[in-house]
């Protein structure tokens, strides 16, 4: 319906207009436009983050086929993956392959990425390894967004939301204008609902969201070309624990001995829901409805500082200070029904800090950077596990045995500490050798240090307290990494290019060890060697086509893996090889009225081409976590004026995903296959008012769609997370 609402307004007699404004690349140093850089990169204008709905970091893998996203203890630490490379590991320890930035800030820890995402200008998605042009060495790439400055003139903005589930939202944001040099904007948010999973234990709602923050920007003038920026932000997150689908695994009959005998079920009777976990519960079918007996909730708070001091002249000059601190608690029901089987506590508080120096300058030719890069990160977690409660207040005694923990109930207290400080010097070029041949070379030089200890107890009265004794362990690594790149001008906003590219990611221990047999680690780097090709080729002013193809050797890349044997709880990072190859496409083409058409299409090969993994079982030839085979997304838009003062715009927007597996045994039940999400948008504005009314469906065809899996096999079940069903927003906006 809504696809001939758009082609109905696209046949109102229009000029033709170009394209698209031109769109910079701000994650370089100088800023770049798109279509001049020798690399593949996604950009993302505020239209497009605004969308009511759309509020949190995640929501960008809705707009790009090449990112995937996947989190499987709520939404408070988002884990993401660009062309098959990120981190499976549900521990905060784990360094992420991608790596997130708030303007030029790195928010090193995945805590609270999701709370940083309001106010924006923009976002972009560099793809393939990162490190010579700014923050951190990152295997994967590179999320980037953009705030909103303050502007020149005194304004404000502030819109109010409703929406399916009880969604109440809230966004204000005003700018001081210049006064005496300085300016300031103030922004600030508050979304609440009631959530869209059902508990049938206790009548309620899951899913429900809580959340609020502010952030404060002052920027300042001074004499001789020099400014400073000052940003402060800080949000709050009192959300409902996201709730999963458990999956049985065991035969109902297996149940009946004593000891049960746990027999397995075959695979199609648990895709079917005949199957029990390890108390005999039967799970329903429907993931929007579940019983728990423990509602589960994440606190989070997360917010920092920056400050930015510039020299703008022959050569420029930036420095970066920022402090940012992350705390999170969560309370899981894991196993996802009325019986007490697995209960989860997770405490995390991580605190970082960052400087960074920037230099560059341009002559005869040559733009070139050069810059210094340092992190001090400090995390403490703490965990608890309950398992077998049921069993226990069934009056089964606890065993000091952990051969026995399979029948019989037991507690544990893990806690460790991480500490890990990274410098880095690196430096880019990129030299004119003609008029239409710019070739470019950066390296960076990374020494990392990570500190790690950890200790499991005994949660248990009458137990020896130690189960795991105090152990701890040091690792440092210095690498190189490096890039080439050649672009050759075929025309105006027409090249190919050529790169090459070394990534680098240190060392990772082993935040899941809770047993004294468990490895601690560390596992040995991620080491990524990138080939790219590509092309950027404006057909005509409103034709705009984008290919990339790419090969990786990926070794010795870090995998969590839950081994199967007794004691159960078993969480390790096994080290591994794999291959990786793909090829992008995008098209962009502006057609009469005021239409656009979108479409983009990612092929990706992402296999594990050495691997046994912590059960000896080989993975070789396995693909990677959360790497589609086949991703693509197709848009249809149009915006035009209905009236001498009114204005309208209509998107339809289709995300097509093959079957991506949430693990390394490429289970198909720890897998979501194809689906496609279809979404939909209605905007009406009155310019000379300042009012604007947006409408938008998620999810149109209401497909349910598993956005997360994890193993937990022993007690019998499969924790599976879903992604929302199909809701409606509507948001009015005024300009005041």
């Amino acid at each position: 319906m809504l696809l001939s609402l758009i082609l109905g307004m696209a046949l109102v007699d229009a000029p033709l207009e170009p394209l698209v404004d031109e769109i910079v690349v701000t994650a370089r140093q100088p800023n770049t436009p798109i279509e001049d850089s020798p690399a593949s990169i996604e950009a993302f204008g505020s239209e497009e983050l605004a969308k009511p709905g759309e509020f949190m970091a995640s929501d960008l893998s809705r707009l790009s086929p090449g990112l995937t996203y996947k989190s499987t203890f709520g939404s408070s630490a988002p884990q993401f993956f660009i062309r098959g490379i990120g981190s499976n590991d549900v521990n905060p320890s784990a360094n992420p392959g991608v790596a997130v930035y708030l303007n030029d800030v790195l928010l090193a820890s995945p805590l609270g990425q999701n709370l940083a995402t309001f106010d924006l200008s923009g976002a972009q998605i560099l793809k393939g390894p990162q490190g010579t042009l700014f923050g951190r060495n990152a295997t994967g790439g590179a999320i980037v967004f953009r705030t909103n400055r303050p502007g020149d003139t005194a304004s404000a903005t502030a819109a109010v939301g409703v929406g399916s589930f009880g969604l109440r939202t809230f966004e204000a944001a005003a700018d001081t204008g210049t006064f005496n040099g300085a300016r300031a904007r103030f922004a600030g948010f508050a979304r609440r609902s009631d959530g869209y999973t059902k508990n049938t234990a206790t009548g309620g709602s899951l899913n429900g969201l809580e959340v609020y923050g502010g952030r404060a920007t002052v920027l300042v003038d001074g004499p001789g070309g020099w400014t400073g920026e000052v940003l402060a932000d800080y949000a709050v997150d009192r959300s409902s624990m996201t709730a999963h689908e458990g999956l049985g695994l065991f035969a109902p009959e297996g149940l009946a001995g004593n000891p049960p005998r746990f027999v397995p079920c075959a695979v199609a009777r648990a895709s079917a829901g005949a199957c029990v976990n390890a108390l005999g519960y039967k799970y329903t079918t429907n993931p929007y409805s579940e019983a728990f007996d423990r509602p589960g909730r994440e606190d989070l708070d997360a917010g920092g500082v920056s400050v930015t001091i510039a020299h703008s002249g022959q050569i420029n000059i930036q420095s970066i200070t920022a402090y940012r601190t992350a705390k999170r608690a969560v309370r899981e029901d894991s196993d996802a029904s009325p019986l007490s089987l697995v209960a989860l506590d997770f405490d995390n508080d991580d605190k970082s800090f960052t400087q960074e120096v920037l230099v560059r300058g341009s002559g005869n030719g040559l733009d070139w950077r050069a810059g210094v890069f340092a992190l001090d990160e400090h995390l403490k977690t703490r965990n608890r596990f309950e398992v077998l409660g049921t069993v226990r207040a069934a009056g089964a005694p606890f065993i000091d045995d952990p051969q026995f923990f399979v029948f019989g109930p037991f507690r544990l207290l893990q806690s460790y500490r991480l500490k890990t400080q990274s410098v880095a010097a690196f430096a880019d070029a990129d030299w004119a050798a003609s008029p239409a041949l710019t070739l470019t070379a950066g390296v960076r030089l990374t020494q990392e240090r990570s500190e790690f200890t950890t200790e499991t107890r005994f949660d248990e009265v009458t137990a020896n307290p130690i189960l795991s004794p105090r152990r701890g362990g040091e690792r440092s690594d210095t690498a190189t990494s490096w890039r080439l790149a050649a672009r050759y001008a075929l025309g105006s906003k027409r090249s190919i290019y050529a790169n090459v590219s070394r990534g680098f990611k240190s060392a990772g221990f082993n935040g899941g060890a809770l047993f004294a047999t468990d490895s601690i680690g560390p596992v040995a780097p991620e080491v990524v060697t990138a080939y790219e090709v590509g092309a950027k080729w404006q057909a005509t002013d409103r034709v705009e086509l984008e290919t990339a193809g790419y090969v990786y050797d990926y070794t010795s890349l870090q995998v969590f893996t839950l081994r199967a044997a007794p004691p159960p709880t078993r969480q390790v990072l096994d080290s591994a090889n794999a291959s990786i190859s793909g090829l992008d496409l995008r098209a962009n083409a502006r057609l009469p009225a005021g239409v656009t058409a979108t479409a983009s299409v990612a092929y990706l090969d992402a296999t594990f081409t050495d691997f046994i993994d912590a059960n000896g079982v080989s993975r070789s030839g396995n693909r990677l976590t959360a790497a589609p085979e086949f991703s693509g997304i197709a848009a249809l838009a149009w915006r035009g004026k209905i009236t001498s003062q009114w204005t309208a715009a209509a998107e339809i927007r289709a995300k097509y995903r093959s079957r991506v597996f949430f693990d390394n045994t490429n289970d198909p039940l720890l897998s979501s296959g194809a689906s496609t999400l279809v979404d939909v948008s209605v905007s009406l504005e009155h310019p000379p008012s300042g009012w604007q009314a947006d409408i938008s469906v998620r999810n149109l065809t209401d497909e349910s769609v598993i956005a997360d899996a994890l193993n937990l096999g022993q007690y019998g079940f499969i924790q599976r997370t879903y992604a929302p069903p199909r809701a409606v927003y509507l948001t009015v906006r005024k300009r005041l």
